[in-house]
């Protein structure tokens, strides 16, 4: 649901700039003084902006650090070790096998 909000607004923002500019700044402007001020929810909606990118940025990071493999615990280590014992044992070779042996 966000996806397609957010999808349309870009689209529309993207095929008539200026009529989507002349909206917003009628929404969020008063007109009634010589300077035209923002209206109160202006400042709150750029803050909660603000705060939607900074954590989308930190989301991203952090989901593309795990798939890196950047944030592992020590329990992973012990289960990779693991692994790699369990994948020579399968592999058919033993002590008994090897030159030194006989």
């Amino acid at each position: 649901m966000l996806r397609l909000l957010l999808g349309t607004l870009g689209l529309l923002e993207t095929l008539y700039p200026k009529r989507y500019m002349r909206v917003l700044t009628r929404l969020s402007y008063d007109y009634e003084g010589d300077p035209p001020t923002a209206k109160p929810w202006v400042v709150k909606a750029a803050q909660l902006e603000g705060v939607l990118i900074l954590g989308a940025v930190v989301w991203s990071t952090l989901k593309s650090d795990w798939s890196c493999g950047l944030c592992r615990s020590g329990s992973d280590d012990g289960d990779s070790a693991d692994n790699h014992n369990s994948d020579d044992e399968s592999s058919g070779k033993d002590d008994t096998d090897s030159p030194d042996s006989e």
